[in-house]
């Protein structure tokens, strides 16, 4: 009896671990996804900053930056009336690298005005979410 008590006990342990196992392999990033266009989506009080991947069909205006495979970086802002501050309008180009051990990106032109060193909280095909680190 005392065997199949630990038998059942060691098979559950067992089944709890592999299946923690698979939740972390689930839970890792495709550096791929990086690669594209995307737009910020404002999140009040939070200071991540989330951003949307451009829809193919979708044409939209604003603040964007553009992260391509070459390793190249875009930071951009488009407007349909040519009418905005010269304060708001820039297309800066620059280089992005990544640390996938610690899933840092560092780019050599700011995100944010002033952020060029983001830790990725969450990436999906259309969904990236970057907390910025001070390097001051």
């Amino acid at each position: 009896m005392k065997n199949k008590i630990l038998l059942l006990t060691l098979t559950i342990l067992f089944g709890f671990q592999l299946s923690f196992g698979q939740e972390n392999e689930l839970t890792e990033f495709n550096a791929n996804d990086l690669i594209g266009e995307w737009y910020p989506k404002y999140n009040r009080g939070k200071l991540e900053l989330t951003f949307e991947k451009k829809v193919t069909t979708e044409h939209k205006y604003g603040l964007s930056i553009e992260i391509l495979k070459n390793g190249e970086f875009r930071n951009r802002y488009s407007a349909p009336c040519g009418n905005d501050t010269m304060l708001r309008t820039h297309n800066y180009s620059g280089k992005w690298s990544l640390n996938k051990g610690e899933w840092i990106i560092t780019t050599t032109e700011p995100i944010n005005r002033q952020g060029t060193v983001y830790k990725i909280v969450e990436l999906k095909l259309d969904k990236l979410v970057l907390a910025e680190i001070k390097t001051e």
